[in-house]
């Protein structure tokens, strides 16, 4: 029901206010797994972000004022994003993504991976 939500919030934000489609796109490394919801309107946006910490299968939904989104581009494969600690739980991060190459930064500890684009 969250992500629904969240989706709504996207779509409301959105220039066109109507949504084609939706998928997802993940990173997961180093036992961290980052998953972002897609909505597609006029252009691919992010619609939620779930954060699993190393060992933690459900995850936690970010709240939406603690993320930043520096860069999402599909075309080009970027992706900058920023979270805030705050009432979630999860702690200051930051998720890069340059082509295929990713790479999340916690604190003092740095994961990388292989991002795959397609949605």
């Amino acid at each position: 029901m969250k992500s629904m939500r969240w989706l709504l919030v996207a779509l409301l934000l959105s220039p066109a206010g109507v949504v084609q489609g939706t998928s997802s796109l993940s990173f997961d490394g180093g036992g961290y797994t980052v998953e972002l919801e897609i909505g597609d309107s006029t252009r691919p946006l992010i619609a939620t972000v779930r954060f699993h910490a190393p060992g933690d299968r459900a995850g936690v939904v970010l709240a939406r004022d603690s993320v930043t989104i520096d860069a999402f581009d599909v075309a080009r494969q970027v992706l900058v994003l920023h979270h805030v600690a705050g009432k979630d739980g999860v702690a200051a991060f930051t998720l890069s993504v340059h082509g295929t190459d990713a790479m999340l930064e916690t604190g003092a500890q740095r994961a990388t991976s292989t991002f795959d684009w397609s949605m």
